[in-house]
């Protein structure tokens, strides 16, 4: 029994079907689409991890970040959501872009996005824009989760769920809940705090 199973782990490693690339996105870049196939993400959950095939794939991608104006101003900027075609090999990547110091440079940033994926072997993967989606995915997708390995899709018309809150999602939502004496409560106890 034991032959047989070994026999069959080392065909899977070698066939093309069981080489797949861990894409890993920054907080500031949300993956929404895989070729065909939507990502479902929660309020307080965002997707940043997919684990996808290898070969070409084209994915669909917001730029939202949020900066500090003064004392008690915010300014929330996006991009409006835009494709690109990469292609990937086994192993894993990160996505990656210009570093942003301030809100001048993210508002350009928006309104012409530019990523691109960092192998972890240090080589630099190019994704490039394209304007439409294909008409059939590629290949079913997996996305892994932070408390899961992998989530397995049953089916291409099932978008990937997402598995454990997003910190930074909550506070801000909690943020846009309370009365200007709790945040002002808030930010003097951050404050103290951090002395």
């Amino acid at each position: 029994m034991k032959k047989i199973s070994i026999f069959g782990v080392l065909v899977a490693l070698f066939s093309g079907i069981s080489v797949s690339g861990e894409v890993n996105f920054p907080e500031e870049l949300l993956p929404l689409q895989v070729n065909d196939t939507e990502i479902e993400h929660s309020f307080f959950n965002k997707v940043r991890t997919l684990d996808l095939p290898a070969g070409v794939h084209r994915i669909k991608v917001k730029y939202s970040d949020l900066f500090e104006l003064d004392y008690d101003e915010h300014e929330v900027v996006d991009s409006a959501p835009f494709w690109v075609e990469v292609e990937l090999r086994d192993g894993g990547y990160q996505v990656r872009f210009e570093a942003i110091e301030d809100v001048e440079q993210a508002r350009r940033f928006a309104k012409s996005p530019s990523i691109w994926l960092q192998a972890k072997q240090g080589e630099k993967v190019s994704a490039k824009r394209v304007t439409q989606q294909l008409s059939k995915p590629a290949a079913p997708i997996k996305v892994a989760v932070a408390h899961h390995p992998e989530v397995s899709m049953p089916s291409l018309s099932e978008a990937p769920t997402a598995g454990r809150p997003d910190a930074a999602a909550m506070l801000m939502f909690w943020w846009q809940q309370a009365s200007p004496e709790q945040r002002a409560a808030f930010l003097a106890t951050i404050k103290k705090d951090n002395k």
